[in-house]
């Protein structure tokens, strides 16, 4: 996972993805803390090869706005189980984990993620490593659809064009219409597994697949 940066209320702060399932925002010039949020309920535990409820962060945070998004999760090796997203209230101070938390989606509804959050026009799109690819409210948690890759999914969501795009272990590339309405525009199979998120540059759209870089142009 990879630190976000961004400005909230007009102060910069650096958010770090712990490893201890804690997510931490600091000064970026003297490191001092600004907030911290412990993203695991309080009585879960960590038990070895992921038998237990604790989770890592293991994708990026994103800061919108005021708000910070992430999920929890593990090493895929250790396999699914329940996981955790969180919207965070980022303009608190010390340790808000009673206090910060905007919405939350978790236990049978929200399992163990690796991908990165894709915000656009209110909507935030994400998917968990079970397969399952969700569009929630940005501003409430409210979950709009849910849609089965069938297949785990280690990479993240990419929006563009006005549409979803999300790769999985089986090789497919899934093509969803952004909205609050799911529509499957297309699934296409790429020939070995994809544990990427899918890029977007000057019309060309990039695939990485575990033996192949596709470029696709979008003329």
């Amino acid at each position: 996972s990879n630190p976000a940066y961004g400005v909230v209320q007009g102060k910069p702060q650096v958010v770090f993805p712990g490893g201890d399932g804690w997510i931490y925002s600091l000064e970026p010039l003297s490191g001092k803390l600004i907030w911290k949020f412990n993203c695991n309920p309080k009585d879960s535990e960590w038990e070895l090869g992921g038998r237990g409820t604790r989770n890592n962060i293991v994708s990026t945070p994103v800061i919108h706005g005021d708000r910070v998004y992430v999920g929890v999760g593990q090493d895929p090796e250790h396999g699914e189980g329940i996981g955790h997203l969180w919207c965070i209230d980022a303009t608190k101070t010390g340790d808000i984990t009673d206090s910060g938390g905007v919405w939350h989606v978790g236990g049978e509804d929200f399992h163990r993620t690796m991908s990165t959050v894709s915000i656009k026009d209110g909507l935030l799109y994400t998917a968990d490593l079970s397969g399952f690819v969700y569009c929630f409210d940005l501003q409430t948690g409210k979950k709009h659809w849910v849609y089965d890759s069938f297949a785990a999914v280690w990479g993240s969501t990419l929006v563009a064009d006005g549409k979803v795009y999300v790769g999985d272990e089986d090789g497919d590339v899934a093509i969803l219409k952004a909205g609050k309405t799911l529509e499957v525009l297309n699934e296409i199979n790429m020939g070995s597994s994809i544990y990427t998120t899918p890029v977007v540059e000057d019309g060309v759209l990039y695939i990485a697949s575990r033996n192949r870089l596709f470029a696709i142009d979008g003329e």
